[in-house]
């Protein structure tokens, strides 16, 4: 599993920048969110302009944002060093180390200064990454705070995990000596599971491709019966499923897209409903929610040309609308309706606006014809007609009659 050495720097920028570099063992330099930079984005400082120094823009910028100056009579944390070491079981190439140590970076200090240097002057030359963040946030000028340290470990352990690296868990079960170890409960125990970044995405109308696998893979899990059917639909979406590393504590699925492979997530990630533990419990339960055969093929129809013409906005409300038919375990319109009148009739704020969503679930499921008026129930038999029962009766005598016959013939042939 990688390890994360955390230090915490309190001068100018200039004396880890020298240890760093001396000599020229700095295998390749990466820096985030300077002057010459598109924001949020990690580019080699050979593309930078011949004058630029990361130690000397990071003290310019602590300096103008004044905070640089002791804070509650302590010196004043000027940056924090992070030594990132990669498991040398994995045999990670300099690029390998390179792209996860952004990943983790970014996933925390998007808003700060960043500068990665890359080294493998250790006595086995396994490359690992040293990460220097500046003390200043560039949205807001404050300083750099960590209140969870333990969260910046277990965030690198998961994206080991999701790269099918070794990783470790603070909450592990072994099994046996020889059998590898388990973890006791998933990562989440939500069914949906949104994170912060997924959800700022949406917020300015981008693209999240871990909310477009989740869209299909909600459509997958309404409509398969089993394994072989579910990886059936994900592959005509256009959605890859693997198996996590051998080594992951907690069995489950990976899903990635078939054009872009490279992104990929654990399904418990995207919530507890998604993962494959969960998944194949609903393929076993016989009351699980399905739309109709009818609503079936349509549903299946509809998200096909959703992702052939990359209409990304129709493939989400296409999964929100089962998801909440699902959740509510509604199989017809009739049922919804039923289920607003109720809610209407609370008569709280709460409950209103449960029924406004619901309402414009109906509407969608109504004019896409995802969902029958009515649940189709067995036939019942028509009633029998008193001459039918007379008929049936006389039949049953006449039975009774000649099995008596042949009881007396028996008993004749008996007694001669």
């Amino acid at each position: 599993m990688p390890l994360l050495k955390p230090i915490a720097g309190h001068t100018g920028c200039a004396g880890i920048k020298r240890y760093l570099e001396k000599g020229g063992r700095a295998l390749e330099i990466l820096t985030m969110n300077f002057a010459w930079q598109e924001e949020r984005v990690f580019e080699d400082v050979s593309e930078a302009p011949g004058d630029f120094d990361w130690a000397k823009s990071m003290d310019a910028t602590r300096h103008a944002c004044g905070n640089d100056t002791p804070y509650r009579g302590k010196p004043a944390r000027t940056f924090k060093h992070f030594v990132m070491s990669p498991d040398p079981q994995d045999g990670l190439t300099a690029d390998q180390v390179a792209e996860l140590a952004s990943a983790w970076a970014l996933k925390h200090f998007s808003d700060f200064e960043v500068a990665i240097v890359l080294h493998d002057d250790n006595g086995n030359r396994i490359p690992h990454a040293h990460i220097v963040v500046n003390n200043t946030n560039l949205s807001t000028e404050r300083r750099l705070q960590t209140p969870d340290p333990l969260e910046l470990n277990r965030s690198l352990q998961d994206l080991a995990e999701e790269r099918g690296l070794r990783f470790m868990r603070d909450e592990i079960v072994r099994e046996c000596e020889e059998g590898p170890a388990r973890k006791k409960t998933p990562a989440t125990m939500q069914k949906t599971y949104i994170r912060r970044a997924e959800k700022e995405i949406a917020s300015e109308g981008g693209y999240s491709w871990v909310s477009d696998i989740r869209n299909r893979v909600t459509v997958a899990k309404a409509l398969a019966r089993n394994e072989d059917e579910f990886i059936a639909v994900l592959k005509t979406l256009e959605v890859d499923v693997a198996q996590n590393s051998v080594r992951s504590w907690r069995r489950d699925w990976i899903y990635s897209l078939a054009d872009h492979p490279t992104w990929r997530i654990g399904g418990e990630k995207l919530g507890l409903s998604f993962g494959q533990e969960a998944l194949r419990n609903r393929f076993a339960r016989i009351a699980a929610w399905h739309p109709t055969p009818a609503a079936s093929r349509q549903i299946l129809s509809q998200a096909e040309h959703a992702v052939e013409l990359n209409d990304l906005a129709e493939l989400q409300r296409l999964a929100d609308a089962i998801e909440t038919c699902m959740s509510s375990n509604v199989r017809s319109l009739a049922d919804l309706d039923r289920r607003i009148r109720r809610l209407e009739s609370r008569g709280d704020a709460g409950s209103a606006d449960q029924a406004n969503a619901l309402r414009e679930v109906r509407a969608y499921m109504a004019q896409a014809r995802l969902l029958p008026e009515t649940l189709q129930t067995k036939r019942q038999r028509p009633p029998q007609n008193a001459e039918g029962a007379l008929r049936r009766d006389d039949q049953e005598q006449r039975n009774q009659k000649a099995q008596a016959h042949r009881v007396r013939q028996r008993d004749r042939r008996e007694a001669r």
